[in-house]
């Protein structure tokens, strides 16, 4: 590996640490952020004496996914100036779509073998084996959960490094699909991130995040059922669960948690109504970026909840924050993926399909855990969100077998 590939994947391990966050000449930045710009001034330094081999790889981009590109960078600028607020909209745009983008950009300038993958995977394993241990020990003793009402016993949900529970989850979800697919590629580290599975699985479950928890079992029985030998076993397993949550105390408690009909589920309804009100007379533009709260405030009903950054469901954030065309243009580079994934599933080579596996089902983890939240717009989601469309990219159109590389 050429030193700009370990420095790339170095920085996604160190995703987290947007949390580092202080003012350079007066503007707020993080630690992660300054890491992406190295990343970028380096390129920039090595496409000047490489600029023919540069020029190569950007051409290599599928054109449709360079259109559907630019138009989603073009709706956050539009965005900017839309919302009421165009200082806090820069800072959003400039951290989850220039940082973001830019960072997509750089990994799929330098990704050359499934070796990359392999290795930044493994650095992903040592973060998130670390935001999980910390996790499942603030379980046990309660150390360093932010808020009072979390730190208790009785109502324990665990934050790890983050300030709210359902950040272990958006961050560890990404990667528990890559873990498993190095389970099957590589039998040396097999016990390691079987461990971090594990780990990685209680952590999400201390922090109670239902969302994920339902994007990772709805997803995990969707390929048990595409896999033609566990097909029937967990067609009768899922039949069995039904029947166990109907006949069962369990069913209020699960109507409540997964149908929406608890008190969060009363509240996350009754915002997208709102949502939906507000975006009526502004259903082009929408709010604006770090605009919703202003713009929803006229129609909000449960006067005694707070006004949430955005509405719960990636949709309806999409449109408030980036407009039709943001929207739009995203649902065109996730179908582009999930396209492109099917297709090396059905025709790629072993590796190749393994690849397009894990990314297949981190895109189902994204879908299933957006009904619910925004599994994007956080610092460190938006990036890694880039970087699986890099991936997605190589894996369909220039990855060849370990042995033909050149």
């Amino acid at each position: 590996m050429t030193w700009m590939q370990r420095a790339i994947i170095f920085v996604a391990a160190l995703s987290p640490t947007y949390l580092v966050r202080f003012h350079v000449l007066g503007i707020p930045t993080t630690i992660f952020e300054i890491l992406i710009l190295a990343l970028a001034g380096a390129t920039c330094a090595r496409a000047m004496r490489h600029a023919p081999s540069y020029c190569k790889k950007n051409c290599e981009i599928p054109r449709s996914m360079m259109i559907a590109s630019a138009l989603f960078f073009f709706a956050g600028c539009i965005s900017v100036f839309v919302a009421p607020n165009i200082y806090a909209a820069l800072g959003i745009w400039r951290a989850y779509i220039f940082d973001a983008m830019l960072f997509g950009l750089i990994a799929w300038l330098h990704f050359e073998s499934f070796d990359e993958f392999k290795y930044l995977v493994i650095a992903l394993s040592v973060s998130a084996a670390i935001v999980a241990l910390v996790g499942v020990v603030q379980k046990f003793t309660g150390w360093g959960i932010p808020n009072p009402f979390w730190r208790a016993a009785a109502t324990r949900r665990v934050t790890s490094i983050f300030g709210y529970p359902n950040a272990v989850g958006l961050y560890l979800e990404l990667m528990l699909p890559f873990f498993v697919a190095m389970t099957v590629l590589i039998k040396k580290y097999r016990a390691w991130f079987i461990g971090v599975i594990i780990t990685s699985l209680f952590a999400i479950l201390f922090a109670e995040s239902s969302g994920t928890i339902a994007a990772l079992a709805v997803t995990a029985g969707l390929f048990f059922i595409a896999w033609r030998r566990t097909r029937w076993w967990m067609v009768g397993f899922g039949i069995v669960c039904v029947l166990v949550l109907a006949l069962s105390p369990l069913r209020k408690s699960f109507a409540d948690e997964f149908l929406l009909q608890g008190f969060s589920g009363r509240l996350r309804t009754q915002m997208w109504k709102e949502t939906v009100v507000m975006l009526k007379p502004r259903w082009v533009v929408g709010a604006g970026l770090a605009g919703y709260q202003t713009r929803v405030k006229p129609f909000h009903v449960f006067t005694w909840a707070e006004i949430y950054l955005y509405p719960h469901n990636l949709v309806l954030t999409l449109w408030s924050e980036l407009g039709l065309l943001g929207l739009a243009s995203f649902i065109w580079i996730f179908s582009l993926m999930v396209v492109w994934m099917v297709h090396a599933l059905q025709h790629g080579f072993f590796e190749q399909r393994v690849w397009a596996g894990s990314i297949l089902a981190t895109l189902s983890i994204i879908f299933i855990h957006g009904l619910v939240d925004i599994p994007y717009f956080k610092n460190d989601f938006s990036a890694l969100f880039w970087l699986l469309v890099a991936m997605s990219a190589f894996v369909r159109y220039t990855g060849r077998p370990t042995h033909e590389k050149k």
